[in-house]
C-alpha cells in the first residue's frame, strides 16, 4: 500500500512506483506519470526531483517540493556529502541528527517552519538535557546545531534551484572564555610529582608532562609513535590523532539509525595547520631517552602504550589524569587545561603570535588571539604609564 500522502507503493515484481501530477488531460482529468526504482528511497528521491522540475516549469522558482520533510532534506544531504567528510566529522553531524534533530523536527515539513517555529525549536533545546546527569546543552553546543542546519537549508537552496529556506538570526555563543589555571603552587606540585613518576618509568606521567610542555592535543599524544619524535633534533612531529566516535548500523528506509555504539580511529589532525614540529625542552628530550631505552620499544610502538592494547586512548589517558590530581589534592580540572596553560604561559614569556599559532596547530594566527589574547585595565595602565607623544 501507498505511505500516507506520498503516492508511492511497492509493485508484485518487486520494485517501487511513485506517482505524480503531471498536468491535466483535455477533459480536465488530471493527468498522473510514474517513477520506478528498486528501493523507497530511491523513488522518493526521484520524485523530489520531478516536483522540483514541475515548480520551475511553472514559474516557482522559490518554491521547495510539496511535503519535503526535515527527515528527507538531511538525508539527502548527507547521503550527497558524506563521501567528503572525515570519518570524525561525519560521526559528529550524524550524532547531531539522530539526538537533537530527527526526533523533534524530522517529521516537519520544511516550507511549514517560520521564524517563530524555528525559535521554539532552539528554545526548547536550550531546556533539552544532554546526559543523565541533567547537564543543558551549552550555548555553543546549540550553534553547532544551529550551523548544521543552516549547512542543510543552503544545500536544499542549490539542489532544487530555489531560494534556500531561512532561518531566523541567532546569537553566536560569547567568545571563547579559557576557565582558570590552578594556581602556581599546586601546578608546581604536579609538575614535581610528573618529573619523578617520568624518571620512574611512569609512562602517564611522561605523557601529561609532554602535554604541559609542548600544547600537544590529547588526541595527538595518545596517537604520538616513537618514530615521531626526532631525540637528536629535540623534536617532536604531530601527524596523526586518535579518538573514539560512534558508530551507527545500516539506517532503515526512512534514514533513521539502527543500533549506535563506539569505536576508537586513528586518522590525519583537526586541520592542515595541526601536521607540525614541535620542539620540546632538554629535561623532557631526557626523560624520552630513558623511557625509549628501558622499554626497548619499536619505531611503530605507540609512546602511551597501553597495558592491553598496543596504545591508550583519550578517554583512559583522561581518566588516570584525573587520578593524580586527586591523589594530589589539586582541584581537578580537564586535561585540555595543560594545553591552555601552556599557551597562557608561552605569552607570559614573550612568544609572538605565529609561533604560538605554529606551535599549537591553529589554522591562523586569529584563531590564537581570539582564544587567548586579552587585556585587562592594570596591564593597559602599566603600558600607558610609559607613553610618550614625541616617541
Amino acid at each position: 500500500m501507498a505511505r500516507k500522502g506520498e503516492n508511492i507503493y511497492k509493485r508484485k515484481d518487486g520494485r517501487w512506483e511513485g506517482r505524480y501530477g503531471a498536468g491535466r488531460l483535455p477533459d480536465g482529468r488530471a493527468r498522473y506519470r510514474s517513477v520506478y526504482g528498486k528501493t523507497y528511497r530511491e523513488v522518493k528521491e526521484k520524485l523530489l526531483i520531478k516536483k522540483r522540475d514541475a515548480c520551475l516549469a511553472g514559474g516557482k522558482e522559490n518554491t521547495l517540493p510539496p511535503g519535503l520533510t526535515i527527515r528527507e532534506s538531511v538525508r539527502l544531504w548527507m547521503e550527497e556529502n558524506q563521501t567528503k567528510w572525515k570519518e570524525s566529522t561525519l560521526a559528529t553531524y550524524r550524532s547531531i541528527v539522530e539526538k537533537h534533530i530527527l526526533p523533534v523536527i524530522g517529521r516537519q515539513a520544511v516550507s511549514g517552519f517560520d521564524e517563530e517555529a524555528w525559535r521554539a525549536y532552539f528554545e526548547g533545546l536550550r531546556g533539552q538535557a544532554c546526559t543523565a546527569q541533567e547537564k543543558k546543552l551549552s550555548e555553543t553546543y546549540l550553534h553547532q546545531i544551529f550551523i548544521l542546519l543552516s549547512q542543510i537549508f543552503h544545500f536544499l537552496g542549490k539542489k532544487f534551484r530555489c531560494n534556500r529556506p531561512e532561518l531566523p538570526s541567532v546569537t553566536s555563543p560569547a567568545k571563547t572564555q579559557i576557565p582558570q589555571p590552578p594556581e602556581g603552587r599546586e601546578l608546581k606540585k604536579l609538575e614535581e610529582h610528573l618529573i619523578k613518576s617520568a624518571q620512574e618509568g611512569d609512562l602517564t606521567s611522561l605523557g601529561v608532562l609532554l602535554s604541559g610542555c609542548s600544547g600537544i592535543r590529547i588526541g595527538e599524544l595518545c596517537a604520538l609513535q616513537w618514530k615521531d619524535i626526532d631525540l637528536e633534533k629535540e623534536s617532536i612531529i604531530v601527524r596523526k590523532t586518535m579518538q573514539r566516535i560512534r558508530t551507527f548500523s545500516s539506517t532503515d528506509e526512512a534514514g533513521m539509525a539502527g543500533k549506535t555504539g563506539t569505536r576508537v580511529i586513528i586518522t590525519t589532525p583537526k586541520s592542515r595547520n595541526s601536521i607540525r614540529e614541535i620542539p620540546l625542552p632538554g629535561f623532557l628530550v631526557e626523560l624520552l631517552k630513558t623511557a625509549r631505552k628501558s622499554g626497548q620499544i619499536s619505531e611503530e610502538g605507540y609512546v602511551l602504550k597501553g597495558i592491553r592494547k598496543e596504545y591508550t586512548e583519550p578517554r583512559t589517558l583522561q581518566y588516570r589524569f584525573q587520578a593524580i590530581l586527586k591523589k594530589l589534592g589539586i582541584p581537578g580540572f580537564n586535561f585540555h587545561m595543560l594545553r591552555h596553560i601552556f599557551a597562557t604561559n608561552c605569552i607570559s614569556q614573550g612568544f609572538d603570535m605565529k609561533t604560538l599559532s605554529e606551535l599549537l596547530g591553529h589554522s591562523n594566527v586569529g584563531t590564537t588571539m581570539r582564544i587567548y589574547v586579552h587585556s585587562d585595565m592594570e596591564r593597559k595602565k602599566m603600558l600607558m604609564s610609559g607613553y610618550k607623544m614625541a616617541a
